[in-house]
């Protein structure tokens, strides 16, 4: 092996040629190579980490391990990951490859390329025809039990991540609440997408999915439960690799911790499951980034456009179930400013999720919560008590707004949080 820039040699004088095979067994077996023509995983990245900078191999030297995650579902393309006893790596191929999850391989070096992308260490240029033989099939990889913040802890630190390239499994995580509405990643477009994953502490990461996986377009479960992916890293932020949809077992009751997030930062009224419904007149609630609220969105409405007409209109959110919550608590920002109705929160039952609003049932929160003061001052409302309805599995919250043809108020409202 030649470091390329660092002009360190290592003497070896055997070269093992990789022939290339399909999908056969190779012979001879692993126990008839030198020792010191086989290299681990392990060893490998301790060679990148100590180069710190790529390395050229020039001599022919193996490593093997079990392919880890293959390139079937689509999530991953002309990439494999690759699983010893020591450590795993991402592989990168030449071109795309029959191997599947399970193979145990042997991989010769000669030719390739080992460098760090992006935080993930990884091995590039590899042939699968040329430098790659199966040695044997259906082997199985054991995942690590993890947490997010065993992650995270090491994250950026190649000498201390163990897990980085690892099968690894997750327990009581499931997808955060404000995202459930979406799928995986976006399939007409075809492009990749990241969806975070909660544990019940709240503790955050990603699941990056690519828009040509077979399951890009499913929608993402709603439960809590665990999940066994690939632990990697894009520029020092955490991500998880699906192989596939049967390792994502979250189909048990939601946890506990947040169960509703509108913060308006897409940019978008409706998102989530959240609706309209416009009861009086032409004006509706929309989202704006204006006000002195930090120029980031936020939900507004107004019954103002060069005079004031009468105005009824509904921001409610998708229908929530709380059977299972213990103490839950709405919590939400807001701010107004002009003269008129102030603005009614309100608590339904039996809303089908369409249609006027007025023909069902709501319970009034409004003297519960802490409203500004005007001048467009955002407040907080402080945690309103929504324990008499932690029965119910069909609850939704509603901003309702009044205005008439001589006044109305512009309200704002940010960061609507439902914990329980």
């Amino acid at each position: 092996m030649k470091m390329i820039k660092q002009h360190v040699v290592l003497l070896l004088g055997l070269t093992i040629m990789a022939v290339a095979c399909n999908k056969e067994p190779d012979s001879p077996p692993v126990q008839q190579l030198p020792d010191n023509k086989i290299v681990t995983i392990d060893s490998l990245r301790s060679w990148q980490i100590a180069a710190d900078e790529p390395i050229v191999f020039d001599d022919s030297i193996s490593v093997f391990g079990i392919v880890s995650m293959d390139e079937s579902s689509g999530n991953i393309y002309k990439n494999i990951y690759l699983q010893d006893d020591t450590a795993a790596i991402n592989i990168r191929l030449t071109q795309a490859s029959y191997l599947v999850q399970g193979d145990s391989v042997r991989i010769s070096l000669f030719g390739t390329t080992l460098s760090e992308y992006n935080g993930v260490i990884q091995l590039d240029g590899v042939d699968p025809d040329n430098q790659i033989v199966v040695q044997s099939k259906n082997n199985v990889v054991s995942p690590v039990l993890v947490t997010i913040p065993e992650l995270a802890i090491t994250m950026g630190d190649e000498d201390a991540w163990a897990y980085e390239s690892r099968v690894v499994r997750l327990e009581n995580v499931q997808f955060k609440f404000s995202e459930l509405n979406n799928t995986y990643a976006d399939v007409i477009n075809q492009s990749s997408e990241n969806r975070t994953l909660k544990d019940f502490d709240g503790n955050e990461i990603y699941v990056r999915t690519s828009g040509f996986a077979d399951f890009a377009g499913d929608s993402l479960p709603k439960g809590s439960g665990s999940i066994i992916c690939i632990a990697s890293e894009y520029n020092g932020e955490l991500q998880l690799l699906i192989r596939s949809t049967d390792e994502v077992l979250l189909n048990n009751n939601r946890g506990p911790g947040q169960i509703l997030l509108k913060d308006f930062n897409d940019d978008d009224i409706t998102s989530g499951g959240w609706t309209v419904q416009d009861v009086i007149g032409i004006h509706s609630w929309e989202t704006g980034s204006l006000g002195g609220w930090d120029d980031v969105p936020y939900g507004v409405i107004s019954n103002y456009d060069g005079g004031n007409t009468a105005c009824e209109s509904w921001l409610i959110s998708p229908s929530l179930d709380l059977s299972e919550t213990t103490d839950p608590t709405l919590n939400f920002d807001n701010a107004y400013n002009f003269s008129g109705a102030p603005l009614d929160l309100l608590v339904s039952v039996d809303y089908p999720g369409t249609g006027n609003p007025n023909d069902y049932t709501w319970t009034s929160l409004t003297l519960s919560a802490i409203w500004s003061g005007g001048s467009f001052d955002f407040v907080n409302s402080g945690d309103i008590d929504l324990s008499a309805f932690d029965t119910a599995i069909n609850v939704h919250i509603a901003f309702k707004y009044t205005g008439t043809d001589d006044s109305g108020r512009t309200w704002e409202i940010d960061n609507v949080l439902i914990n329980g």
